[in-house]
């Protein structure tokens, strides 16, 4: 017969499994037990920021923690994505990786991180760009833009940056068209378009969503969108592909990555939650109709993805010698 000593041994140490084992199980299947965070390199209201903040209630429901968006603004989104790249590989801090920021990671040669410092999720889809003049040239279509870049003067086009996708598409369609060109730099597009309503430069791409709004302003005139088909929101403005520039096919895009190291499990998670959001026909009665087109890719799809994006983009550096001292 066991003695009252070792049945409480045998107690005790049945507890410490049964502990042991559901420690295991709940380390396994908890996450998430904190909020989350998505950081975003640019400053609210941007593209990035609006989309994030429309997913974060539905991945709020999805995952059963909140979800919340935080703006880390400063070097074309680097910031954004040092803070996310040094963060812990545990699910909780998330980076919305743009187009800009992987053009980023080859124009700068000082960042601390890389493209394999992070884990690619989803890449929930983009705005094409559309081709903004300011009415003072007194230009009417996109013939009689080129004839203007090709004048001695040639034009003058703003960006939002160096190396932003702005100046990028910009100095690829001068050179696909023989035009000449010279590149304004902004803090950001708003302060373009700005300067572009007041004449003071004479060309952007923006996104086709900015051209929506900015369609009936008198100070501009949409000449073009970038896209295969016509968007939803400028349904009479013609795209480059029928007007015989089908090169320019460029949009800013928007995806989402944690730290490189984030447990596969919970990528996965973050994968199923988002592609929820974006799939639920809410995201595409808000976004549609500004012209976001979506284009869901995930896994091995994105990581190839992200990395023709990235070649195409150093090439087009490269051969048009970009730099941030520009």
């Amino acid at each position: 017969m066991l003695t009252r000593r070792e049945l409480l041994a045998g107690a005790a140490a049945l507890a410490g499994s049964t502990l042991l084992l559901s420690g295991m199980a709940f380390g396994q299947s908890a996450w998430p037990t904190r909020p989350i965070t998505i950081t975003i390199g640019n400053a609210p209201g941007g593209d990035d920021d609006t989309l994030s903040r429309f997913l974060a209630p539905s991945l709020t429901q999805t995952l059963g923690q909140s979800v919340v968006v935080e703006n880390r603004v400063g070097g074309s989104t680097t910031v954004a994505g040092n803070t996310v790249a040094s963060a812990k590989p545990d699910g909780y801090t998330l980076l919305c990786l743009i187009t800009a920021g992987v053009v980023q990671t080859q124009l700068r040669k000082n960042l601390t991180y890389n493209l394999d410092s992070f884990v690619p999720i989803a890449k929930i889809g983009g705005y094409p760009l559309a081709l903004i003049v300011s009415a003072k040239m007194g230009i009417d279509s996109v013939d009689e833009l080129i004839a203007a870049s090709k004048t001695a003067d040639g034009v003058t086009f703003a960006s939002g940056g160096v190396g932003t996708v702005g100046h990028l598409t910009s100095t690829m369609f001068l050179k696909e068209i023989g035009g000449k060109g010279v590149h304004v730099s902004y803090k950001n597009n708003p302060e373009g378009i700005q300067a572009l309503a007041g004449g003071f430069t004479q060309m952007i791409f923006a996104s086709a969503r900015e051209g929506g709004v900015l369609k009936d302003d008198p100070n501009l005139k949409v000449l073009a969108v970038t896209s295969p088909e016509r968007t939803a929101n400028l349904p009479d403005v013609p795209t480059l592909k029928e007007l015989g520039y089908g090169d320019i096919d460029q949009s800013v895009w928007y995806s989402y990555a944690a730290p490189a190291g984030t447990p596969n499990d919970v990528v996965q998670k973050l994968k199923d939650a988002i592609v929820k959001g974006v799939e639920d026909p809410a995201f595409e009665e808000r976004f549609g109709a500004m012209a976001f087109q979506t284009d869901i890719r995930t896994g091995e799809d994105l990581k190839t993805y992200i990395a023709s994006e990235a070649n195409r983009f150093k090439q087009v550096i490269a051969a048009n010698d970009i730099q941030l001292s520009n």
